[in-house]
């Protein structure tokens, strides 16, 4: 075993102050906006560090590390777009800035106002999909992390996932986004202290010329350029532009945040000063593989790496703070992702096919159902699926079953009058044929996500030219 008393004990006080914390936020709920976007009451400082401890989670540092162990220091490519990115968002507002002054609680929801219930419920439909098969993933490979670095058998594996699941399903289904964002706070500044103890201990331990070495005999030159591996080159780095675009402004758990701000103006100082913080999220556990590559050798299992790694040289008490800042990253990122996906399921496919609207206590009652019908089902999709290759790569093109039509639906309602629901359904609907070739056909990552994102754009401006120009109403939708 490689965990000692004292970081089982570190471990154990932290999920008890997590979980009471979580479930504190409670008695603050008292209709569906409290529930979905916090009352819109989120300023600067709390919203950089919801958004931050969302978007960073186990799975974040896992992928990331898998990255830097098999594609060395060309990997850093991936952390610089997605930080970029978002910095150049936030300083223009670009989308957040529009959709925040709509007053939203999903994205779809801008389907119906721009260009109908019947599109709206449409794209509910491939949001969900590729959100909830995207999430799908994340308790095996938050659970393989737990399991090596405790040094627990994997024999365990599905009842850490279980056990996971549990405690942020608790106070995600009563507390929703305020109980998250209470958490959030929390786990931001635990994840924060234990990255940079594993970035410390690894790099010391290690050694940076030792790191060079072994990514120069195992990859050459392509393991610094990323325009010389072949796992990247200019389409994959078009591709993440792309993508991290959509995410940024479409991708549900990033826009809640949007929606939970106070004011446009506050929206973008979040996306600002997060962007720096994405950055460090991406290269920081690129780090990690590496070192483990250099500690461990190539062949070993790509995803078991570096917390094989990390169970070899961090000393008792510092290990059970670096799991207690796991924890945190991943209960931050999962609570947020299950309220995002079932509120999709209940605000944007339930709802809008009902007669009658629910009342503002029955609509927390149906989120709070489908929170449990998604956590049932990644818990199941988890167990049983067999990822293809790189998390990372079946992440992007998960998420671009959906992204690349949202991304266009969503730009072009904003900024061209011309976009209709015909363009919309073109959209959407060419976006997630896309990525149907990676999964049928194993077409490279780069292709597929590439190919989802200029045809989700090229269906919208072709159907929007063939079918009828919008109403001016529809054309400028009501804030």
């Amino acid at each position: 075993m490689a965990f000692s008393a004292i970081d089982w004990t570190i471990v154990l006080v932290y999920l008890a102050v997590t979980l009471a914390a979580g479930l504190y936020g409670r008695r603050y709920i008292s209709g569906v906006a409290d529930y979905l976007v916090a009352g819109r009451e989120l300023g600067v400082w709390l919203g950089v560090a919801t958004l931050a401890a969302t978007e960073t989670g186990t799975i974040t540092f896992m992928y990331y590390a898998e990255l830097g162990y098999k594609t060395g220091f060309a990997s850093f490519i991936n952390g610089l777009i997605a930080g970029l990115v978002m910095i150049a968002i936030g300083r223009s507002g670009f989308i957040v800035r529009r959709l925040r002054e709509l007053g939203l609680m999903t994205v779809p929801e801008f389907f119906q106002a721009r260009y109908g219930t019947r599109l709206r419920v449409l794209a509910g439909i491939l949001v969900a999909t590729g959100g909830i098969l995207n999430m799908g993933v994340f308790l095996k490979v938050e659970g393989l992390f737990l399991t090596v670095i405790s040094g627990l058998p994997l024999r365990y594996l599905k009842l850490t996932m279980t056990g996971i699941l549990g405690l942020e399903l608790i106070y995600t289904v009563l507390g929703g986004m305020v109980s998250i964002v209470i958490t959030d706070f929390i786990q931001f500044i635990a994840l924060s202290v234990g990255a940079l103890l594993i970035t410390v201990y690894s790099v010391h331990v290690v050694g940076l010329g030792r790191m060079y070495s072994a990514v120069a005999a195992s990859m050459g030159r392509g393991g610094f350029n990323p325009l010389a591996n072949p796992s990247y080159g200019w389409s994959w780095i078009i591709f993440q532009v792309l993508l991290w675009l959509a995410v940024d402004t479409c991708w549900q758990t990033t826009a809640m945040r949007t929606f939970s701000t106070r004011s446009p103006e506050i929206s973008k100082k979040v996306f600002s000063w997060t962007g720096l913080i994405f950055l460090g999220r991406g290269m920081l556990p690129m780090i990690w593989g590496i070192a483990a590559l250099a500690m461990l050798g190539p062949g070993q299992n790509s995803l078991e790496a570096m917390p094989t790694m990390l169970a070899k040289i961090l000393p008792a008490g510092i290990l059970g703070l670096v799991v207690a800042g796991m924890l945190a990253a991943t209960m931050s990122v999962n609570s947020s992702y299950l309220l995002g996906w079932s509120s999709i399921i209940a605000q944007d496919i339930v709802q809008p096919l009902r007669r009658r609207p629910l009342s503002p206590r029955g609509q927390v009652l149906l989120n709070r159902i489908a929170n449990i019908f998604v956590s049932a089902f990644i818990l199941f999709w988890g167990i049983w699926y067999t990822l293809p290759g790189p998390t990372y790569f079946y992440l992007n093109i998960t998420a671009s079953i959906f992204l690349g039509g949202t991304l266009a639906a969503v730009m072009a309602g904003l900024y061209w009058k011309r976009a209709n629901a015909l363009g919309g359904y073109c959209a959407l609907i060419a976006g997630a044929a896309g990525s149907i070739g990676f999964f049928f056909f194993k077409v490279p990552a780069n292709y597929a996500g590439l190919g989802s994102f200029a045809l989700a754009g090229l269906g919208m401006i072709l159907g929007s030219l063939a079918g009828a120009p919008a109403r001016e109403s529809e054309a400028t939708p009501a804030s």
